[in-house]
């Protein structure tokens, strides 16, 4: 089947008609990539039993192996949006994700899982740095956390997806056709990518003076305030992975709850907790961040703290509808933060170095996010002896406060020195 003819190079930004149509679109890929990424958490349970994994493989595999590709291939691939080519990488990356995701589906060892996860890992590193770069382009500094926002809308949208459809998918049919069927979908929605986005669109160059001043990428790592929303939203990535990678589990092996139990009420709870909040998030930090930027960051430290009381709770509760409620809330600290985190980041740089900021945030985001699922697998596997099915609850206990309670410190660090270094 052909693509559909896009215009090959475009200048200027584009209209807001068709930028918004875009960040739809940049919504609806993100969401394939979220749900690729979340699958295997959401069918841990009869992959480890059908490949005899432990947690801590199962952390490894989702979480720390995963990640580590990711955020080491993101950072080359963000060079290449960088000169302008967003749709082309972004339909690129999104075509090799899902034919991946598709193998996972025939597998026959925890080797082999591991493998096709390294591929989606190469796939998907590239795309939302150049979804990123794409909204900072085609929108004015103090409009772009709603866009990012919506492009955000994903990963609550992806966890219901994956939990809902793959849940209910792998009970009636198998895990394996929940991979096959998953993969299929990002492969069929390259066209739409290069329809509406474009191919690419002619590198910005704002002047000799500017390109001086921030030749090189890394000069953006002298920031201090960048280095705390960093540090931040790593933090939140610990929590967040660990939850991801394990919620579902919990939720099965301590609550009794079955798979397909799990999809539908834990899928349908994260997706509305996590839309709501990222829409409430997204236009309120439009609102403040126009009057003070700093805005930007104390938003996310007090939406964190107002949620830590159920990122502990949803661990404690015997009741599994108050589990999956109080989990569901605790999910949303790991959605919102990104709006603002990477409309923070994309004023501390110029133009032509916007998609390699967000890609050395995630990066660093992955890089350390990716200690939550392997730490929590380690912590679940040396109380198991003790505590049986309750071990993965006390070792998500261990990880998910604590590090929330790191993010509020570092955002509120990120504050004090914020304004002075913004560029845009």
């Amino acid at each position: 089947m052909s693509a559909p003819t896009a215009p090959a190079t475009t200048t200027e930004t584009h209209g807001p008609r068709r930028a918004w149509a875009a960040v739809s679109v940049l919504a609806v890929v993100g969401t394939l990539n979220y749900a690729d990424r979340f699958l295997p958490a959401v069918l841990a349970e009869p992959i480890r039993e059908e490949l005899a994994l432990t947690d801590t493989a199962l952390g490894v595999i989702n979480g720390f192996g995963f990640l580590v590709v990711y955020a080491l291939v993101g950072i080359p691939i963000a060079r290449i949006s960088d000169r302008g080519a967003y749709g082309l990488v972004i339909s690129g990356c999104l075509s090799l994700w899902g034919v991946m995701t598709m193998l996972g589906g025939a597998v026959q060892s925890g080797f082999q899982l591991a493998l096709t996860r390294v591929g989606v890992a190469i796939g998907e590193a590239g795309s939302t740095p150049a979804a990123h770069a794409y909204v900072a382009r085609n929108f004015a500094p103090e409009r772009r956390a709603a866009p990012l926002a919506v492009i955000t809308l994903a990963i609550p949208l992806a966890s219901a997806a994956s939990l809902i459809g793959g849940g209910l998918l792998a009970q009636a049919l198998g895990w394996r056709t929940a991979f096959l069927v998953m993969g299929a979908l990002s492969v069929v929605f390259v066209p739409v990518v290069l329809a509406v986005v474009g191919r690419r669109q002619r590198p910005v160059i704002e002047s000799v003076a500017a390109e001086q001043v921030s030749a090189n990428w890394w000069d953006i790592l002298r920031k201090p305030s960048y280095l705390a929303i960093v540090a931040g939203a790593a933090s939140i990535s610990v929590a967040g992975y660990a939850l991801t990678t394990f919620a579902p589990a919990f939720l099965m092996r301590a609550r009794g709850m079955s798979l397909g139990e799990v999809g539908l009420q834990y899928g349908i709870a994260s997706g509305v907790t996590g839309i709501l909040g990222l829409i409430v998030v997204g236009k309120v930090a439009d609102r403040l961040s126009a009057a003070d930027p700093r805005w930007l960051l104390w938003l996310v430290a007090a939406m964190t703290a107002t949620l830590i009381p159920f990122s502990t709770l949803g661990f404690l509760v015997d009741s599994s509808t108050l589990a999956v409620c109080f989990i569901a809330l605790s999910y949303v600290v790991g959605t919102a933060y990104m709006a603002p985190s990477i409309a923070a980041i994309q004023r501390l740089v110029p133009a032509e170095q916007r998609a390699t900021a967000s890609a050395i945030f995630l990066f660093f985001s992955a890089i350390l996010g990716s200690v939550g699922p392997l730490v929590t697998g380690l912590i679940s596997d040396t109380l198991k002896a003790d505590l049986g099915t309750m071990s993965l609850g006390r070792a998500l206990l261990c990880v998910v406060p604590l590090m929330h309670l790191v993010a509020i410190g570092c955002y509120l660090l990120a504050s004090r020195r914020y304004v002075r270094e913004i560029v845009d």
